[in-house]
């Protein structure tokens, strides 16, 4: 049986979560490439036109993490336009590919306002972000993906356990509706086959 017929041809949206270093992108290919029909990926926001991705660009470095503190309003005034292009992003892009049954992945959406938000440079409250969060488009499944903190710091040496392990903790208490963890250190095309079936077995949102 092919992953189309699994979905029964509707469209999923599935966004990957969790520490740097953990393997989103390399899930995303194997999830891609297991995928038999027509698939689509994006990187944080989706494009506000034309055509969705079809696969990962070339890696690139993320950006330098920002230090604490800032100008409180700025952060405020990032979080609601990035919330405004989400939506206008979903809708003129993603909301289009779903209705004509793709899979289309996202690498974290906007939940690293909750997780990382001095990465975002976002210095507001925690409750705003997730008020925010709550009246975006909800995924059909939310995929954490995991890792020992010694793996994850063999792929990002510039990282120190101690950050690693409070990024697995805040990802891993995330608290958003149809989130499940997976153990990033198995094969991705195994990864990619659980999350399919996950999809296809309705522990998703409908």
């Amino acid at each position: 049986m092919t992953t189309s017929q699994l979905l029964n041809g509707s469209g999923r949206f599935v966004v990957l979560v969790g520490p740097d270093g953990v393997g989103k992108t390399t899930v995303a290919r194997a999830l891609l490439a297991r995928h038999s029909g027509p698939s689509a990926y994006f990187h944080f926001l989706p494009p506000l036109r034309g055509p969705l991705p079809h696969s990962p660009g070339p890696a690139s470095p993320p950006p330098p993490k920002a230090a604490p503190g800032g100008w409180r309003l700025l952060g405020w005034i990032r979080l609601f336009r990035n919330a405004a292009r989400c939506w206008v992003g979903y809708l003129s892009t993603v909301r289009p590919a779903l209705k004509r049954s793709w899979l289309v992945i996202g690498d974290r959406w906007m939940y690293g306002y909750i997780v990382q938000p001095d990465a975002l440079r976002f210095h507001g409250p925690d409750v705003l972000a997730r008020a925010v969060l709550r009246v975006l488009p909800r995924p059909h499944l939310v995929v954490n993906l995991a890792a020992p903190p010694h793996v994850i710091r063999e792929r990002k040496q510039e990282l120190t356990l101690s950050q690693i392990e409070q990024e697995l903790l805040a990802w891993s208490s995330l608290r958003v509706a149809n989130m499940q963890t997976l153990d990033a250190t198995r094969p991705p095309c195994d990864i990619a086959s659980d999350i399919l079936l996950a999809l296809a077995s309705g522990r998703s949102a409908g």
